[in-house]
């Protein structure tokens, strides 16, 4: 699975990294995705997570929230072009 060309709901994501430290370790499965948040479904409840400066693992593939930054829909976009090559 590549987290930045496909659709990440409903994969399991803990946090490595963050802008935030109070976002260090949140562990949980991704509800919802738009531009610039993630929602993560934890024990605890839902939290929303700013794709900012972190780094964070998805299905044991660690990935770069920044470079994540543009809106789900455009993946398919990026997928296609990628495939061209």
């Amino acid at each position: 699975m590549n987290p930045y060309l496909t659709d990440v709901i409903g994969t399991k994501v803990n946090v490595l990294k963050h802008s935030d430290p109070s976002f260090v370790g949140v562990r949980g499965k991704i509800l919802d995705e738009t531009k610039n948040i993630l929602i993560v479904e934890t024990e605890k409840g839902q939290k929303i997570l700013p794709k900012t400066k972190g780094v964070v693992l998805f299905d044991d593939k660690k990935a770069n929230l920044e470079k994540m930054r543009f809106r789900p829909e455009d993946k398919m976009k990026k997928l296609r072009r990628k495939g061209r090559q």
